[in-house]
């Protein structure tokens, strides 16, 4: 019994001990805070000043401002790229510069007046100065902001007035496929451009040609873009094609062609054994079905015959169809007989018994 009264008061002595050790943490905790608080306070203080002390030194920084041309004529081509912006590296004191900064909308473009410059020619250029752009762009700032450098530091402008041609659209470059594939061919979302030059140019051109790019092992029907070189005094419209390369597969095909005799003379006839020759040869699975026995000429003349040393003619093709490739012959030579049949009495007169048949 007095090992548990003994027991009892020992728990309640460290609990009071925990609840004594907590409340003197969490003063001490307070008694920081609100130290930490006013270390935090005078720091900000001492920055602030530390930064209007600052601010009234002077800065440098760099402002881009956006570009638009005004009273450009009706109908007016800009063959060249336009500057679209211009970057000014100003100097002013840091408060001057910040209450720019956040006062002023930098986003308002500054106008140029092209009519200012326009030479009135059908094809030309014009320099717009870097006095005129550091004029259009001090008009935006504070009168006491100094512009040191501009970039850049003039603008040439390529323009045309409608002197144009329509030209048909050639592409520049090298399309492969796979080995087990073809190319077809090649068309475009439009077959020609609109191009704007200047004459003396325009009369020399005949295509209007692309930009060189290679596209390798395609396996199927698909399309690329091609954009037209960027020439200053040249624009195109529009400035890119879609350009389809459509791709087939290859597919080996076999038939029978029979061997004929060309310009043999009257009564003279040609036999072959076999008569038939079996063709193979490599053709795109399109094109396969327009390929029949009759686009293949597997000839002989009868001078090669009367000239051949050999017992056997050895087979060669006179025509192959567009889009065949790979044609094997089996079997690559054959017997023949020449064959002379009188259709006269008086042509037979004529004829040799001897060689109403030649067999080689």
């Amino acid at each position: 019994m007095w090992t548990a009264i003994v027991s009892m008061q020992l728990r309640n002595k460290i609990k009071a001990s925990k609840r004594k050790a907590t409340i003197s943490l969490s003063s001490l905790l307070r008694e920081k805070g609100g130290d930490m608080l006013v270390f935090a306070f005078f720091l900000a203080v001492s920055f602030g000043f530390w930064l209007l002390q600052k601010l009234d030194d002077s800065f440098e920084a760099e402002i881009t401002f956006p570009i638009e041309l005004v009273n450009v004529p009706k109908g007016m081509i800009f063959t060249s790229a336009l500057q679209s912006e211009v970057e000014a590296t100003v100097q002013d004191r840091g408060t001057n510069l910040f209450n720019f900064m956040r006062n002023n909308d930098t986003e308002t473009p500054i106008e140029l007046d092209f009519s200012q410059y326009d030479n009135g020619f059908p094809t030309g250029k014009v320099t717009i100065p870097i006095a005129d752009i550091q004029r259009a762009v001090q008009q935006q700032l504070l009168s006491s902001t100094q512009i040191l450098r501009l970039n850049p530091s003039n603008i040439e402008v390529y323009y045309n007035r409608g002197v144009s041609k329509r030209l048909p659209v050639k592409f520049v470059g090298k399309v492969t496929t796979r080995t087990q594939n073809y190319l077809q061919d090649l068309t475009f979302s439009t077959d020609s451009v609109t191009v704007y030059a200047p004459a003396s140019m325009l009369d020399t051109m005949q295509y209007a040609y692309t930009e060189r790019q290679e596209i390798n092992n395609l396996d199927r029907t698909s399309s690329f873009i091609a954009t037209f070189p960027q020439i200053s005094t040249i624009k195109f419209e529009p400035e890119e094609v879609q350009v389809t390369a459509h791709v087939d597969y290859l597919t080996e095909k076999t038939i029978q062609v029979p061997v004929v005799g060309l310009n043999f003379p009257a009564g003279y006839s040609l036999k072959t054994f076999p008569a038939q020759v079996t063709v193979k040869y490599i053709v795109g699975s399109a094109n396969s079905k327009n390929v029949v026995p009759e686009n293949f000429v597997l000839a002989t003349t009868y001078e090669d015959l009367i000239n051949n040393p050999s017992q056997k003619l050895r087979l060669k093709l006179k025509s192959i169809p567009l889009g065949v490739t790979n044609v094997r012959l089996y079997p690559q030579e054959v017997e023949y007989l020449l064959e002379y049949a009188a259709s006269t009495p008086e042509s037979s007169d004529k004829a040799n018994p001897s060689s109403t048949t030649k067999n080689k």
